[in-house]
């Protein structure tokens, strides 16, 4: 007997033949696409890293673009009977996934975190300043710019459609098929072995690609008793102390000039202080100290770093240095050094100096002593202190926007500005220049951990990788997911200034 293939079988046949080298296509165009995740995460630097980066972005690129064929185009390839409409429906979908892919890498690029769902509230605030600042003239271009791509996809679903009894010549495709495989899982087979012996040059690509989730050894050899994971911590925390020495301060050199007529004033309590002594100054919604220590707390007011960072450096804080370097006067006091002596020669400049910075770590007693109503007349003025009744910090000022958190690491940055040195705040502290803030999150260390906040929670991200949220508004711990999105953004935010 002799079996015929029926023409819709056949015709099938070619349409998911010419599928596959259509996706093969869009394959090459996502990897030429995600080169700019290569300039965009930290560099591999040693030949393994380089021979992870390389199979992590030939074999993960090709597969989240594999994947989208098989779970859209291909089940079209069975169900539409029309070539037409299913080379204008793929193209349609491999334009808007390759858009989606760029606009990704560009995120990615500027803030260090990929678009999901959960980033959207957070891709929302970090882009709304410049969204908004676009012309109808913009948007018509960004618009001409996708149809132009998507025209180029055109092309190609035809041109490969014209071509196919060539290609189907050329037996090539199992080729790549093999390539492709061979580099998604040599690269998993790479971050297995990097995570078991901790090579960071490797483990410090992990968030590099979108949608990637590599294996790591606590996952595979740790439930096959292939590892120990308290040999793993061991080895851990001896390879963190061994770089806990290697910070410079500042990073980046600062170069700007000062106006010495300027007077400052920041004045900081670890009490609570009477709201009636700070009635002529605007209190804002939530300040984060993240230090207990006194000592800790005035330092991180004058550096505007973590207080791990200024552990790590015998340099003098970049604010001081500079008014230094004008003769501007500046004159700090602590209550844990100063004498009796040394509090009535600062309150003495600070009541009567014309000009100047004045920091000052004093006690509700010290601080009922100042006359801030007065002072408030002639000089820019911070309070940090506690609330009443309460042991949330908020930060009084006569000069800050009351609808900004603050940090202890927004302090030396907002000094410097408020001199007018217009000087790129990254350069020497973590925080922002709180008259012109460029972002509505926080982030800082507390101890070993990561403390940040994202109206109006407050999420404290341990070593071990536990965390406790808290809600500012009742103080109360609220049982939510973290915002990994947002935890990345902090750590990427701490570590580019620490490297």
């Amino acid at each position: 007997m002799i079996y015929t293939e029926s023409p819709r079988r056949k015709q099938i046949t070619q349409q998911v033949a010419w599928g596959h080298w259509f996706a093969l296509a869009n394959i090459f165009m996502a990897i030429a696409i995600s080169s700019i995740y290569l300039f965009s995460a930290p560099i591999a630097d040693t030949p393994l890293s380089i021979i992870y980066t390389l199979t992590t972005w030939f074999g993960h690129i090709s597969f989240i673009t594999f994947l989208v064929f098989v779970l859209i185009i291909l089940p079209l390839c069975y169900q539409v009977t029309n070539m037409r409409v299913l080379r204008g429906i793929a193209s349609v979908v491999s334009a808007v996934g390759l858009a989606l892919l760029a606009f990704d890498a560009l995120i990615f690029n500027n803030t260090g975190f990929h678009i999901t769902l959960s980033s959207a509230a957070l891709l929302r605030s970090e882009t709304q300043v410049q969204v908004s600042a676009f012309s109808w003239l913009q948007w018509f271009y960004l618009a001409l710019l996708f149809i132009i791509w998507l025209m180029f996809q055109l092309v190609i679903a035809n041109a490969i459609n014209k071509r196919m009894h060539r290609l189907g010549r050329l037996r090539i495709g199992s080729y790549f098929t093999i390539a492709f495989v061979i580099c998604f899982i040599s690269s998993h087979a790479i971050h297995v072995w990097a995570d078991a012996k901790l090579y960071t040059p490797v483990l410090k690509q992990d968030n590099m690609f979108p949608l990637s989730y590599p294996a790591t050894a606590k996952t595979l050899m740790a439930r096959s008793g292939l590892l120990d994971l308290a040999d793993r911590q061991q080895r851990e925390e001896l390879q963190l102390q061994g770089v806990s020495n290697q910070f410079i301060y500042p990073p980046k050199n600062v170069f700007c000039s000062v106006n010495s007529d300027k007077k400052v004033v920041v004045l900081a309590s670890t009490d609570a202080i009477d709201s009636a002594l700070l009635q002529n100054l605007t209190a804002n919604i939530f300040h984060l100290n993240t230090q207990s220590s006194s000592a800790r707390f005035f330092s991180q007011l004058q550096y505007g770093i973590p207080a791990n960072l200024i552990a790590r450096t015998s340099a003098m804080p970049v604010m001081l240095d500079l008014l230094n370097a004008f003769s501007v006067p500046n004159i700090t006091y602590s209550i844990d050094d100063g004498s009796e002596q040394d509090w009535e020669a600062f309150s003495e400049a600070l009541t009567n100096a014309p000009t100047g910075l004045y920091i000052g770590l004093v006690n509700a007693e010290q601080m009922q002593s100042i006359a801030l109503e007065s002072l408030s007349n002639s000089a820019s003025i911070m309070v940090i202190a506690q609330a009443p009744q309460t042991d949330v910090y908020r930060l009084y000022s006569n000069f800050v926007d009351s609808t900004q958190a603050s940090t202890n690491e927004d302090i030396a940055p907002t000094v410097v500005r408020e001199f007018e040195c217009l000087a790129d705040v990254y350069r020497f502290s973590t925080g922002q220049a709180l008259q012109v803030p460029t972002r509505d999150w926080l982030v800082s260390t507390m101890g070993e951990n990561i403390v940040y906040f994202k109206a109006p929670y407050l999420t404290e991200v341990a070593k071990d990788g536990s965390y406790e949220v808290t809600d500012i508004r009742d103080h109360s711990e609220v049982l939510i997911d973290i915002d990994i999105n947002m935890l990345s953004r902090s750590i990427r935010h701490l570590e580019n200034f620490s490297k």
